[in-house]
């Protein structure tokens, strides 16, 4: 718990120091990773109580560190004609309010992971163990969810994610999740001063 302890206060002094809140994000899920040592992780926020926007992907092996606006993909829909989109891990997370590990996706039935798994055809990445933890805020309201891909151990291979990582992750978003909060707010605002603007 010690090392933990230390990424906490390292986490919370970027924070601190960083005005610009996307880059505060990053910040965040590059703290999940660390806490985890996970290879990859992506944030999402909740848009309107209807689809994932994604915020920040990040992939080590890759070197990818993509921020919103600046991400090319679509938002992932959280119902589809009056439908829970429940085959899609991140959004069966949200539906559940609960955090989700899944060992290795190509061993997993229980949800559509065709996204992933064209992403890996095309990258030469190998997605193995996920885990999704949703982000609540001040008002256990969900605004958001994290997903971290490839825990690794202290030789550096592949490990699936356990309940002490879980554990570690739910902590350290309930933590930070003013950041993501402060983050939807000022959207928000933007989209309602662009709605009121005189033409």
């Amino acid at each position: 718990m010690a090392n933990s302890t230390a990424i906490f206060n390292q986490i919370s002094s970027k924070l601190s120091r960083e005005t610009d809140l996307q880059a505060q994000l990053a910040i965040v899920v590059e703290g999940a990773m660390d806490l985890t040592h996970a290879d990859a992780g992506t944030l999402y926020s909740i848009v309107d109580n209807e689809a994932l926007k994604f915020e920040v992907v990040l992939n080590r092996s890759l070197e990818i560190n993509k921020q919103a606006p600046n991400i090319d993909f679509p938002n992932i829909p959280i119902h589809e004609d009056g439908v829970a989109n429940a085959s899609m891990v991140v959004v069966n997370s949200v539906l559940l309010e609960t955090s989700i590990l899944i060992d290795d996706i190509y061993d997993e039935n229980a949800y559509n992971f065709s996204g992933t798994r064209a992403f890996d055809e095309k990258t030469g990445y190998r997605t193995h163990s996920i885990l999704t933890v949703p982000i609540f805020d001040f008002e256990k309201k969900i605004i958001g969810v994290i997903q971290l891909i490839n825990a690794k151990n202290d030789l550096d291979t592949i490990r699936v994610f356990n309940d002490n990582d879980k554990d570690l992750v739910n902590l350290f978003v309930l933590q930070t999740a003013f950041t993501l909060s402060s983050k939807i707010l000022i959207d928000k605002q933007k989209e309602l001063f662009k709605s009121i603007r005189p033409a």
